[in-house]
């Protein structure tokens, strides 16, 4: 990135350096607050005013000009996310609701791990689920809400990694906990890339590799840090991994570093602002057969 890019979307932040009252006079707004949101920019409106929004239509039918136009510019955007994060044609881009807390309950759906929550406590409905066949969902001490509380209310067992001495993830931790539940039909990880407190960065490849050793699946919440590291899915190293725990669903899949589903978003992006929460997924994890919401766009 040129600096003369980066001074241009410095530039065109909307609101930036704004007068607003205060008991000290006006003062120019400073904004800090970017792990929360991120500001609107002002080239990125004007092309949805001046480009999008002139030939806007329902992006589920194609039938006319402005329907066909949308549904491209739709996948063009698709097609650019999956590039950025370094997918393959094996990974799957859903744009789902607000953030990362609706790509994660989107994935929670996809995979069944919801019951109704009513029925699931006057029938007992969980309790005669047999503890083998119900998933275990390791997340780590420091995951805000939104990669917590949906694992809680599925039928997931959730195991919290603690931290290390050094306030890393303990790894070693995480490694005997996935032995101790090795006869579990569904091991998961969830864990986010980089807290949105402390900012502290996971070992994310290195965290994936021990779950795929496990034949766990790799879920990454890039929320907070999305904007500012790399993010890969299919990442390559020189070193294989033991797949011999892998089912035949996963074999495809069992790479050292390659992630099963990664959670955006966007709206924490400078430039973001009304933008959808976007969940990253692997083809093959994708095996429901109703729709997590069925209705309009769910039918070819």
């Amino acid at each position: 990135m040129t600096m003369e890019l980066i001074d241009r979307i410095r530039g065109g932040v909307i609101g930036d350096r704004r007068g607003i009252q205060t008991p000290f006079g006006t003062k120019p707004l400073v904004y800090a607050d970017y792990t929360a949101s991120g500001r609107s920019l002002d080239f990125v409106e004007d092309l949805i005013r001046d480009q999008v929004l002139p030939l806007y239509a329902n992006t589920h039918s194609e039938s006319s000009y402005t329907g066909a136009q949308t549904t491209a510019l739709r996948e063009q955007a698709r097609t650019i996310i999956r590039r950025a994060v370094g997918g393959s044609d094996d990974d799957q881009v859903i744009f789902c609701g607000a953030g990362a807390t609706a790509a994660i309950n989107k994935l929670i759906d996809i995979l069944n791990l919801r019951l109704p929550a009513d029925l699931a406590e006057r029938h007992a409905l969980l309790s005669a689920i047999p503890l083998d066949q119900r998933p275990i969902v390791f997340i780590g001490p420091y995951e805000h809400h939104s990669n917590e509380l949906p694992w809680r209310e599925s039928i997931a067992r959730v195991k919290v990694v603690p931290l290390d001495a050094s306030g890393q993830l303990d790894i070693a931790a995480l490694e005997q906990m996935l032995k101790d539940h090795g006869d579990t039909q569904l091991l998961i990880g969830s864990f986010s890339a980089a807290s949105n407190v402390t900012g502290i960065k996971t070992d994310v490849e290195g965290v994936t590799r021990l779950l795929k050793q496990h034949g766990a699946l790799s879920f990454w919440d890039y929320a907070a840090a999305a904007p500012y590291v790399k993010i890969s899915m299919n990442e390559e190293r020189a070193d294989p991994v033991d797949d011999s725990r892998l089912s035949s669903s996963q074999s495809s899949n069992s790479g050292s570093y390659k992630k099963d589903a990664v959670f955006l978003s966007p709206h924490k992006f400078v430039g973001g602002p009304g933008t959808p929460g976007v969940l990253i997924v692997k083809k093959q994890v994708l095996k429901n057969s109703v729709p997590a919401v069925p209705g309009g766009g769910t039918v070819s």
